[in-house]
């Protein structure tokens, strides 16, 4: 069988929505449908956009199903009948579905058929008055962590409306320096944001929010000033309501490994720092007394709405003696024996860090009394991310067995502020729940977990008036494929589709490759090849400049160009993805061995990424060894198993060994991923021919079918076709398809023609 390479840069993925197991499942269900979104009670904002209805069959006969939606009172509202297990209703549908069940209850209903109805399953849904009222400003970043440190341009910010059609915008990405934790006023007058401007770690920008935001020189202001210089991360900056401080943690050491996990690939946490406020007004910093206490690590403060209260996180700090560590993250080479210890514990969970969360009167930056609060601290767990609702009345927190930041066995809980009985709130999901932030109204909270996989998704939950709250909805229209999504804020201003960072404070080279970069998203090849150009002239030792001309020169067919630069930015230096890109062009140009040697050391690089192993085994399948080429692929899926390239040429590898059950799961796992358009053709010709050689006629049909929708001119498609109806005892058709295949070329329809 002939072998296609799509001349594709770089692997393109495809969300998919996962079941997972919710406390409130669905309302009826058959033994082989159920319905996986969405979750039974659920509400859901009357403005949001429309949900994907999802459900699951067992039963392998069951290819088409009807879908109905109603009110409480029995008013039929939509159906439909699809064979697909997924329906998204139109913008006019989902309006005239919202307004049929304001006040009521909406259900939807799904009905399994092959000649009658053989499975159904319900689930009752809500649609609430209460509106999200404000956009939601987040960051989305690349796993594994390391990968996103090496790759710091690929991380972006984006700002999202719920109820607009269109992916959240960009508001700020392409920047070569790492940036983090934002913050914003109450009123959404000022943004406030980690910056590692001029490899300042402890960089820290304020600015007002407008249309164009500027992080200039002035805008920037430095943690380390208070430290005399040292090293400080100023980790999870906050600032107040009002604008005018901000609280961070300073003096400050932190466990910071990276693991061979991409669903958890980081424990990082602070075991020592104090609470330090820098007051924009005076251009003064000084250390909050009561939440200053050296034989403490006091963190993740939050200011109260009315900004006459900090909440933070306490433990025992760790010391020197115990870490080798006295500040930051990383020992000095006389100490790293000794860090590594202590870290390896963590890491191992020998040890572990458990926070409580305090409540200390701010006092006009005098402090005061840090008090522990009751059911947020000292109860076995550690509590950590403490959120209040704006009118005040809500704590919500996060709980888990240790440590902070990304624990899977995380849970939000939910307490009145003023004190009283702890909760668990009914939207957690099985995975991680955590970065959460309340709507200026207190109605509804967003928050991020990672129920569909290892890449963090934001969901919303609603709060009603005496603190309970729903089942979560999926904010689908904010997910990006291989990307997570974390640190979502509610930003009190009217959504705004233009708002943009521009952070100006970057050294002319880094703003070159930026500027080329923005170009090359806004299809401006020519600019940006300018920019990368002129790059090239003042910074010739520079590598990033000639990869990204190099890129250019690879998109546009250019390969012994692109090879070119690729040869110099890998001369300059040993990146993962120059070696990565320098592969493929060879395999492109039919220098396999060249493209072996390129992509072994892309891997050797930077083991968690699966993109080098791919294009090995798409490769060896080029060369026929399809043994390695599966090993290879099967590599890869078990580093990230959401890429549907990677899927459809495991399929082909294995269909090449005769191995057509197999072929067929990859194949089939390949179009739940929803692959490109240009290869998704190839995807379902492939499987159809698996499934003749499996017996599943029928299921041939289907696949031959989309295979021709796809691609009308294809005459293997209308040949198999035909041959596979010739064997079902379907004479009439089987001549309609081979006379198709005829009249496109096929001789295998001729000769089975004129054999009659």
């Amino acid at each position: 069988m002939k072998k296609l390479l799509p001349a594709i840069f770089a692997l393109i993925t495809f969300g998919t929505l996962i079941y997972f197991n919710h406390s409130c499942t669905h309302s009826e269900n058959s033994e082989s449908l159920r319905i996986t979104y969405p979750f039974n009670n659920a509400v859901f904002p009357a403005e949001i956009t429309a949900p994907t209805f999802v459900w699951e069959e067992t039963n392998n006969d069951v290819r088409k199903w009807q879908l109905s939606v109603s009110v409480s009172d029995s008013v039929t509202i939509n159906n439909i009948e699809t064979s697909n297990p997924n329906w998204r209703p139109s913008i006019e549908e989902w309006k005239r579905m919202i307004g049929h069940s304001m006040g009521k209850t909406m259900v939807i209903t799904v009905q399994g058929v092959i000649k009658k109805v053989v499975s159904v399953a319900k689930v009752e849904v809500q649609i609430s008055s209460d509106s999200v009222e404000a956009p939601i400003f987040f960051r989305a970043v690349p796993l594994p962590f390391k990968f996103a440190r090496k790759n710091l341009k690929r991380v972006r910010w984006h700002l999202g409306d719920i109820g607009n059609a269109k992916k959240p915008h960009v508001v700020l990405d392409n920047i070569p320096v790492c940036a983090n934790c934002h913050s914003f006023t109450s009123k959404g007058e000022t943004v406030a944001m980690d910056v590692d401007a001029r490899d300042d770690k402890g960089a820290y920008a304020i600015s007002t929010l407008k249309k164009d935001i500027l992080f200039a020189e002035d805008s920037i202001i430095h943690w380390s000033d208070y430290q005399e210089g040292k090293f400080t991360y100023g980790l999870l900056s906050q600032i107040s309501p009002d604008g005018r401080y901000v609280v961070s943690t300073l003096r400050d050491c932190e466990i910071f490994a990276d693991r061979k996990d991409l669903e958890f690939s980081q424990l990082f946490f602070p075991f020592k720092g104090v609470l330090v406020i820098y007051d924009k007004m005076e251009k003064r910093y000084f250390e909050l007394e009561g939440a200053n206490d050296t034989t403490s690590v006091q963190s993740n403060p939050c200011w109260s709405p009315d900004g006459k209260f900090i909440y933070f996180t306490k433990a025992q700090a760790k010391h020197f003696e115990e870490s080798g560590i006295h500040n930051g993250s990383v020992a000095r080479p006389e100490y790293a024996d000794r860090y590594k210890i202590f870290e390896s514990h963590y890491m191992k969970r020998d040890s572990l860090m458990k926070f409580d969360i305090y409540k200390i009167p701010f006092n006009q930056g005098k402090g005061g009394k840090a008090i522990p609060v009751p059911g947020a601290s000292h109860n076995g767990f550690s509590n950590y991310f403490p959120k209040i609702s704006p009118d005040g009345k809500w704590l919500v927190f996060c709980r888990a067995e240790s440590f902070m930041l990304l624990q899977k066995d995380s849970k939000l809980f939910i307490t009145p502020a003023a004190g009283g009985e702890v909760r668990e709130m009914t939207c957690n999901t099985d995975n991680m729940n955590s970065w959460h932030s309340w709507s200026p109204n207190s109605k509804w909270l967003v928050f991020a977990t990672k129920a569909f996989g290892p890449y963090t998704q934001l969901f919303l939950t609603h709060i009603n008036a005496d603190g309970s709250d729903s089942p979560p909805i999926y904010l689908e229209n904010f997910s990006f494929d291989k990307y997570a999504n974390n640190i979502p804020e509610f930003v009190n201003i009217k959504y705004d589709n233009e708002m943009k960072i521009n952070p100006t404070f970057l050294s002319e080279n880094d703003f070159l490759i930026r500027m080329g970069e923005i170009k090359l998203k806004d299809k401006d090849i020519g600019g940006a090849f300018d920019a990368f150009n002129k790059a090239i002239k003042m910074f010739p030792t520079l590598s990033e400049p000639y990869y990204k001309r190099g890129r250019i020169y690879y998109q546009n067919n250019q390969l012994s160009k692109a090879l070119c630069d690729f040869n110099k930015a890998i001369q300059l230096e040993q990146r993962e993805e120059y070696y990565t890109s320098r592969g493929i062009t060879y395999l492109n140009l039919n220098k396999m061995d060249q493209a072996i040697e390129d992509l072994i050391i892309a891997a050797e690089i930077d083991p968690t990424n699966a993109t080098p192993l791919t294009y090995l085994g798409v490769t060896y399948t080029h060369l026929d060894q399809y043994t390695k080429a599966i090993a290879f692929f099967e590599e890869a899926v078990n580093l990230y198993d959401g890429d549907a390239y990677t899927f459809y040429y495991l399929g082909l590898a294995r269909y090449s060994t005769n191995d057509w059950n197999r072929a067929n799961q990859a194949l089939t796992k390949a179009i739940k991923l929803n692959p490109q358009k240009s290869t998704e053709k190839l995807v379902y010709e492939l499987r159809g021919r698996a499934r003749i050689q499996l017996g599943d006629l029928e299921g041939a049909i289907y696949d031959l079918n989309m295979t021709i929708k796809l691609s009308p001119n294809n005459a293997a498609a209308y040949y198999l076709k035909g041959k596979t109806q010739v064997e079902l005892g379907l004479p009439n058709e089987a001549q309609k398809s081979l006379h198709k295949a005829m009249q496109l070329g096929s001789e295998e329809a001729r000769k089975m023609l004129l054999k009659g």
